[in-house]
């Protein structure tokens, strides 16, 4: 397998203030396996309309994004008075403890429409708009990108080693995929692929097309992970065989054909964190340290050992 050269393979972050300290950190780690690959980060702000004060490493190309936040409110429209209120609590269980929260939890249960469970329940709506903001974000990142390869990584999703065969035969869009015999298909509890992160060939019409298609599924859906479980169901209602493997699989979106990569996400987003089992270090490439961005004393420790294994297969 030969190396991709550097500078044709884009990465991208995006993110509000709060995840920027562990952009940092992956653009440092980046560096040392891609040094002259190009960065882009979209910077959210502060998620509010307001903008951070963070600085970002040199050469890093920064797109100010925090405008454009609200652009997906409309979607927030399909929930349901009671979907709304069960937003509102699960964001305010959320909150570190205090009366506020306690105050919150209350007056949800007991006074749903009362202006204090509003505002707690527009606060939930506004976290679960940045949930689903991704695909709107990429498509305007394909346009940026044109003709050229990208892998968007979540912040906190971070390498350990060079990923180049994924690109290989130059497939339109990469994505990985959950061993088959833990996919669920319930509602509220639809899983297969994961979007931690997310590789996009060169061929501009096909990506688009995929990830409009993507956009309009969002649209209609209103379960938890929303943008996860859209891009789930969208698949498997033209291939349900499309999940039973790895590998390329063609589907045709906006009358474009699309070739969709899977790959294993043990190894190329594997989670890394106090919640799950240790994974196998020896097979992963990209260790996704999920949960931690809500508990940033964790962080140092498990950054620790990413960086401990990096220097591992140098």
């Amino acid at each position: 397998m030969s190396e991709i050269n550097d500078r044709e393979l884009v990465f991208v972050f995006i993110g509000t203030e709060n995840y920027h300290f562990m952009i940092n950190k992956n653009i440092e780690l980046l560096r040392r396996l891609y040094p002259h690959s190009p960065v882009l980060v979209y910077d959210w702000g502060d998620g509010n309309g307001n903008p951070s004060a963070t600085k970002f490493p040199a050469g890093v190309e920064v797109v100010n994004w925090r405008e454009r936040i609200m652009d997906t409110w409309p979607l927030m429209d399909v929930y349901s008075p009671a979907r709304r209120n069960e937003i509102g609590r699960t964001f305010n269980s959320r909150m570190q403890k205090s009366f506020s929260r306690r105050l919150n939890k209350f007056v949800l249960k007991r006074f749903p429409n009362s202006a204090i469970a509003n505002a707690a329940i527009e606060r939930g709506l506004r976290y679960e708009n940045m949930l689903l903001h991704k695909s709107y974000n990429l498509q305007e990142c394909s346009r940026h990108l044109q003709g050229v390869q990208f892998f968007l990584l979540d912040a906190d999703a971070y390498m350990v080693e060079r990923i180049d065969e994924v690109f290989e035969g130059n497939p339109d869009v990469i994505l990985p995929m959950i061993d088959p015999s833990i996919h669920n298909w319930d509602y509220n509890d639809c899983h297969g692929l994961s979007t931690g992160v997310v590789g996009f060939g060169s061929n501009v019409n096909a990506r688009d097309a995929f990830l409009m298609s993507w956009y309009a599924a969002i649209k209609t859906n209103d379960e938890w992970l929303r943008e996860l479980a859209a891009m789930n169901r969208m698949i498997r209602e033209q291939s349900e065989e499309f999940f039973d493997t790895l590998g390329d699989w063609d589907l045709a979106f906006g009358g474009e054909t699309v070739r969709i990569r899977k790959i294993e996400n043990d190894v190329y987003n594997c989670y890394f964190n106090y919640q799950d089992t240790p994974p196998d270090m020896d097979r992963a490439k990209i260790l996704h340290l999920s949960g931690v961005a809500q508990r940033p004393h964790l962080f140092q420790r498990y950054i620790d050992d990413v960086e401990s294994e990096r220097e591992a297969v140098t």
